[in-house]
């Protein structure tokens, strides 16, 4: 707008003198150049059709645009100034700024503030209309200034925070202590703070990913998809979609199989009580061994003993109903099997709600999953508590024999990679962050509280268990039979918490399944349940032949970890430098090196 505010000034010189009097002039395209010519590069329009008129008091310029549309602008006043030769576009709105000096940066600025002013204004009556000299919005862009934010909705850090530790507590937190017992105490622990490290400059870099990059959205709204997408074009934006959809699915399925084991221990809390003889699981009240706590690990193969504890494996101690004259194929302990009927009526009772086309219903219970991490951890504390430290680093016949590191650490690594996995989702949770300059603080902050919930639950429960740590299940809660009040209460407050974020994790799959397989965001009812029935009986599937929560978590952990938490986060770190001319041989080696550990992670598990 510059070129026009020059032009008017020069046409003013060439006013008529008398009153009352009018002059047609054609201005096409106006645009001052460096010796003070006017050429043709004028963004606004191709021609303008200019009317001045002096009628002694007011003398205005009316612009008729290509649309017929007539602007009126104060000839005593300049209107809004604005750089030649740019469209009306925020993408060209941040050139000039960048581009501009300060004290042009300081005019877009105050001018920006004046506009916002005025057009905030009621402009009902006369007195309140904008004056001219302030240009009207359709010639110039909105402008990325401070001044422009709306602060209504914005969260403060402390939000930011909770939001960031809320997102990385899931269901890792039940197998912590299992994963832990695969790694040792000293070198578990090292790990754990380690792999949070890791995982936080990655996290940091994923951050920093839009910032400077003129995508088709704005940067404040981008995805780790639209940064791909810059850089790589179609090809990086379905990869990181895909292993996104690969880490929510493999959260369906830890998820089926946790309600599935919740739903059947709960259920069996009542039988037992209307039942008191029930052999289904072993009777807390008659136990024999300490602190509650019990083995229902499957290693009878190995044939290890385990002195004064009971030791409980369902496919084991389950008698053969079908040569059972007292019971029939029909019995309780037939219809109701954790690895047969369970999966499948769990499936009849969840499948109508992963069909609502809105998930907005399910956000209002996000607090449970607050609530469940706090009872998960005071459940721990307090079971410590009861049980003492039970640890021996010398006697490794003892049954608290405690090893301080073992090879199978990468069973930990691959669990933590997940554990700490929000990459594809940190853009969003700090989309709405108040102070965006603290966002490396607050990520901090989030990450050094979630490793110590994870510390806390894995190292307490690890040198607190009375007996041998190859008892320790990928689920604790399966440590404590049906007995246990508190862990009888988490089951059933966990399986009611799953239950309301299960519909979310799918929406959020068949949202991005649906936008790289069709490019829509929101598939028809048809569509809907055609792919959560073939998610669900993939994850009934997983809950009858593969229950393993804790090989689940590590060889997704694995697989998504190293593309979003090892190579995608780096991959970016070195194109924005090698954009700027910035890249140097360490960055390489640092950023190669970290993307080699995710690959070794990636194989490691093959031979866990």
């Amino acid at each position: 707008m510059s070129n026009l505010r020059r032009s008017i000034t020069n046409n003013r010189r060439r006013r008529l003198e008398t009153d009352n009097s009018e002059g047609d002039f054609l201005i096409q395209n106006p645009s001052n150049n460096v010796d003070g010519t006017i050429s043709n590069s004028l963004p606004v329009d191709y021609n303008i059709n200019r009317l001045q008129r002096n009628d002694g008091r007011n003398r205005t310029i009316s612009y008729v645009m290509n649309d017929n549309q007539t602007i009126q602008v104060s000839s005593d006043r300049l209107p809004y100034h604005n750089p030649p030769s740019l469209p009306a576009s925020r993408a060209a709105s941040v050139i000039s700024i960048r581009s501009a000096t300060e004290q042009e940066r300081m005019e877009h600025h105050n001018m920006a503030i004046r506009y916002r002013l005025f057009n905030r204004l009621d402009p009902g009556g006369s007195r309140l209309i904008m004056p001219d000299h302030v240009l009207p919005d359709q010639f110039f862009s909105i402008l990325p200034f401070d001044d422009f934010r709306d602060d209504g909705g914005k969260q403060g850090s402390i939000v930011t925070i909770f939001s960031i530790w809320n997102t990385m507590m899931g269901t890792s937190l039940l197998a912590m202590p299992w994963a832990l017992s695969q790694a040792g105490f000293i070198l578990g622990s090292f790990l754990i703070l380690g792999m949070a490290g890791l995982a936080l400059y990655t996290a940091y870099r994923i951050v920093q990913s839009p910032d400077g990059l003129l995508m088709p959205v704005n940067s404040g709204k981008a995805e780790v998809s639209d940064v791909c997408r810059y850089f790589w074009g179609k090809t990086g934006e379905y990869t990181s979609v895909f292993f996104s959809i690969i880490t929510l699915l493999g959260g369906v399925l830890v998820y089926w199989v946790l309600m599935s084991n919740f739903l059947y221990y709960t259920v069996n809390v009542f039988h037992d009580a209307l039942q008191p003889n029930s052999t289904t699981i072993p009777s807390m009240a008659n136990k024999t061994f300490k602190c509650d706590v019990y083995c229902p690990m499957e290693f009878v193969q190995e044939k290890v003993s385990y002195p004064d504890f009971t030791f409980y494996n369902p496919k084991v101690y389950t008698k053969n109903k079908l040569t059972d004259d007292d019971e029939s194929f029909f019995s309780y302990d037939n219809l109701w099997s954790l690895q047969g009927t369970v999966p499948i009526i769990l499936f009849f009772f969840v499948f109508p709600l992963m069909n609502f086309k809105s998930p907005t219903f399910f956000t209002k219970f996000n607090m449970l999953g607050t609530i469940s991490v706090m009872y998960l951890i005071t459940f721990t504390i307090m079971k410590a508590v009861e049980c003492g430290i039970n640890v021996d680093f010398f006697n490794k016949n003892s049954p608290n024999y405690l090893p301080l590191w073992r090879l199978r650490f990468p069973a930990l690594t691959g669990t933590l990679a997940l554990s700490y996995f929000i990459h594809n989702a940190v853009l969003t949770i700090l989309r709405n962050q108040k102070n965006p300059q603290n966002n490396a603080r607050d990520l901090s902050i989030g990450y050094s509280l979630s490793a110590l919930c994870y510390l806390i639950i894995g190292t307490m429960f690890y040198i607190a268990f009375p007996t041998y740590r190859n008892c320790i299940s990928d689920n604790f809660l399966n440590n404590f039979g049906t007995g246990d009040v508190m862990s009888a209460t988490a089951r059933l407050f966990l399986l009611f918490q799953m239950i309301t974020v299960l519909p979310l994790l799918m929406y959020f799959i068949r949202s991005q399944f649906y936008y790289v397989v069709s490019g829509i965001t929101d598939p028809s009812t048809k569509q809907i349940v055609t792919l959560n029935i073939c998610v669900l009986l993939l994850a009934v599937s997983t809950a009858i032949f593969y229950p393993h929560v804790g090989s689940i978590l590590r060889y997704i952990g694995a697989i998504s970890g190293l593309v979003y938490v090892f190579a995608l986060p780096c991959a970016i770190h070195l194109k924005r430098l090698q954009i700027r001319g910035e890249i140097k041989k360490k960055d390489i080696i640092i950023h190669g090196t970290i993307v080699l550990l995710g690959i070794l992670n990636l194989v490691a598990q093959l031979f866990v």
